[in-house]
């Protein structure tokens, strides 16, 4: 097998594997609590550190897998590969979350970001009014949270640009080029 085909089998095969552990997480933190990716700052940020780690394992893997090199191009395809999974399976996953195993989950979890802004706001020593006037200024929350073709289609090209940007970086670091050797010296032998 070429080494092309090699790292396209492999990323397919870690891109599903990374998929399952994202639906698998997610639904952990939906059922300690539904709203809790959408208010705590925390949680978000903690599951990204823990991807962005999982990413480069994949890829010391992958590397290590394929003979222990590859070049910028070949990382990027990889990780690229792994993105469009993650990618397709996370809108996938939202709209089967959001339609079918908790179709309340988009007004619960606008009433708790409006809260959760409200209360943000209120430290911040805004008044009422001025409260008001940003959360209008911000649309309703429920409309871009609902499973919509249009809200879907706009969630994935965000995931792709943020995993495209994440996969040069990565491609940037993990690539390894197998050292050149020049033998001037004659084989004494021959």
């Amino acid at each position: 097998m070429d080494k092309s085909t090699l790292i396209s089998k492999l990323s397919l095969k870690y891109g599903l594997t990374l998929a399952a552990v994202s639906v698998v997480i997610s639904l952990t933190f939906h059922f300690i609590n539904p709203v809790m990716l959408y208010t705590n700052f925390l949680a978000p940020i903690g599951v990204l550190v823990v991807f962005i780690a999982l990413l480069v394992i994949v890829g010391l893997n992958i590397r290590k897998e394929i003979g222990g090199y590859w070049t910028f191009g070949e990382a990027f395809k990889s990780y690229l590969i792994i993105a469009l999974i993650l990618a397709i399976t996370a809108v996938l996953f939202n709209v089967i979350l959001m339609t079918f195993i908790d179709p309340d989950l988009p007004a619960t979890a606008a009433a708790a970001i409006e809260e959760s802004q409200r209360k943000m706001m209120e430290g911040f020593g805004m008044s009422g009014e001025q409260i008001d006037d940003a959360l209008a200024k911000a649309g309703n929350m429920q409309e871009k949270l609902q499973p919509t073709f249009k809200n879907s289609l706009t969630s994935f090209g965000v995931s792709i640009a943020m995993y495209g940007v994440l996969s040069l970086i990565l491609a940037a670091i993990l690539k390894k080029k197998e050292s050149v050797t020049f033998n001037n010296f004659q084989d004494p032998t021959a």
